[in-house]
């Protein structure tokens, strides 16, 4: 019973999503961007909490501190790195949403996460670098390193990444994709399998980069939540903005 409560404790515990390395994922494929207002250094901040996910929002799950971490930080550099992306150090404005946490039934996380980039130049070099030959290996090593670690003796770990219909209509760009990380654990003669699915969800609209992070484990996320949030938060994009 220990290992199987320490590996489930493990398997749900929070990517790095809605914040320092999935703001980075906030990039449509393939879309020209449009013109809009340019939003300076000193409005950045502010446009981006503006847009952020709120409790109301999500009024039947817990409110939960997500405070962006040195850890996010070095782990939003490494998966820089690895797609060729815009470093975080570059951005006007980097924040991310509290965590909205599900207290009974399925365990359910969602954050949301913005970043505001100084030119659309850099806006369409991320695009570039995540949508790119690398995105999703590089996005899935991470997530299978933070959520599982190293398997201990009797664990094994399968994954997968693939692309999802986008939800997002009216930006300047948009992308879905769900990674499916299952932990194996066999006690004895009986393995229980934890499926854990992690539905990143992003838009591009003038400078900001919009991402949302659905987390469930032992079940899909739902679609209808997904894309009522998702407008949402394009909603807020185009109030801020303009």
């Amino acid at each position: 019973m220990i290992a199987v409560v320490n590996a489930r404790t493990r398997l749900i515990r929070r990517c790095a999503a809605g914040g320092a390395s999935v703001a980075l994922l906030a990039l449509g494929a393939g879309a020209a961007l449009a013109a809009h207002r340019s939003v300076t250094k000193a409005e950045a901040p502010a446009v981006a909490n503006a847009i952020a996910l709120r409790h109301a929002d999500l009024s039947k799950l817990r409110l939960q501190s997500n405070p962006m971490t040195a850890q996010e930080i070095a782990q939003s550099a490494q998966l820089t790195s690895c797609v060729g992306g815009v470093p975080a150090s570059e951005a006007l404005a980097n924040t991310q949403s509290p965590n909205f946490v599900s207290s009974s039934g399925a365990s359910e996380t969602v954050s949301s996460g913005t970043e505001i980039l100084p030119t659309d130049a850099l806006v369409a070099k991320d695009l570039a670098a995540i949508t790119g030959p690398h995105g999703l290996p590089c996005l899935l090593a991470q997530l299978r390193s933070e959520l599982v670690g190293t398997p201990s003796k009797g664990e094994t770990v399968t994954s997968h990444a693939s692309p999802l219909r986008s939800v997002v209509s009216g930006a300047d760009g948009a992308f879905a994709d769900r990674f499916v990380v299952v932990l194996h654990v066999t006690h004895k003669n009986a393995t229980l399998v934890l499926p854990l699915y992690v539905d990143l969800i992003g838009f591009v609209y003038g400078q900001a980069e919009v991402s949302l992070s659905v987390e469930v484990v032992g079940a899909k996320p739902s679609g209808a939540l997904e894309h009522r949030l998702a407008r949402l938060l394009l909603a807020r994009a185009r109030t801020a903005i303009g």
